[in-house]
Parts: structure tokens; C-alpha cells; sequence
């Protein structure tokens, strides 16, 4: 033991610098798990990252929209995880009059991306239903 001064105490024994305890290796620490409904909900606000997008309906009720999207009362968006796989089917309103093959391919990148960047979990199905087409563009 030392004193605040860095000097040994009479009497005191000094022990050696213990080793650091190797990490363990990362397969053996345990995993994570991405729930279906984190990976649902993640592609519904990728969704309405996209300009044209004017809401998104998941489960029952729009996760989000904007003014005009009154009509995403069909369809709801999910999502279902296996490993590091997901399907992924969102039900979006879209901008009048924007060109839907257009915005669907716009869609499927961007929300395959940021799932990707945001979970590790690699989208290897994106069914897009278009419910409604409102509003204008931006």
C-alpha cells in the first residue's frame, strides 16, 4: 500500500501487476436479437425518410403520416426476422401524382440500407403495397 505520496508503507507488501483477463471470444459472449417489431418499425420510419412517402400504417394505426394520408386504412406493415434475414412488407401512402415505380424502387434501397445500418439484419424481401395515393409532392 502507498500513501498519497506514492511511497510504500512500513510494513506493506507490494504485489505485482495482476494480468489483464483475456477478452472473451465474441461468439461466446451470447447474442442479440433484432424482435420482428424493432425491425417493422425501423423500416416504417426509413419509409417516411423518403419524400414521396406520405404515411405509413403499422398494425392497426398510421405509425406516421402527414397531412393527406387518410387513406392507409388497408394493409399494415411487418416485418419477420429469422438470424440475420428479415422480410420485410410495408403498406404506404404515396404523393399524387408521383411516379410509383419510381418512388417503389427509391423506397426499397433506402429502407433496405437503413435496416442494414441500423440492426446488421440483411432485408432479403421488401413487399411494398401502395394503400393510397394523396396529398402533393413536396
Amino acid at each position: 500500500m502507498t500513501t498519497g505520496g506514492g511511497r510504500p508503507q512500513a510494513g506493506a507488501v507490494t504485489v505485482p501487476a495482476q494480468r489483464p483477463v483475456p477478452p472473451t471470444a465474441p461468439e461466446r459472449r451470447g447474442r442479440t436479437e433484432v424482435a420482428d417489431r424493432v425491425v417493422a418499425k425501423l423500416a416504417c420510419r426509413a419509409a417516411m425518410e423518403v419524400p414521396e412517402v406520405r404515411g405509413v400504417r403499422l398494425k392497426g394505426v398510421p405509425f406516421k403520416g402527414r397531412p393527406g394520408d387518410g387513406g392507409l386504412w388497408g394493409r399494415t406493415s411487418s416485418a419477420e426476422v429469422h438470424g440475420d434475414r428479415a422480410t420485410v412488407h410495408l403498406a404506404v401512402g404515396v404523393a399524387y401524382p408521383a411516379p410509383l415505380r419510381a418512388v417503389g424502387r427509391r423506397l426499397r434501397e433506402h429502407v433496405i440500407r437503413r435496416v442494414a445500418a441500423q440492426t446488421g439484419v440483411h432485408v432479403s424481401r421488401l413487399d411494398i403495397t401502395m394503400t393510397d395515393v394523396d396529398g402533393e409532392l413536396p
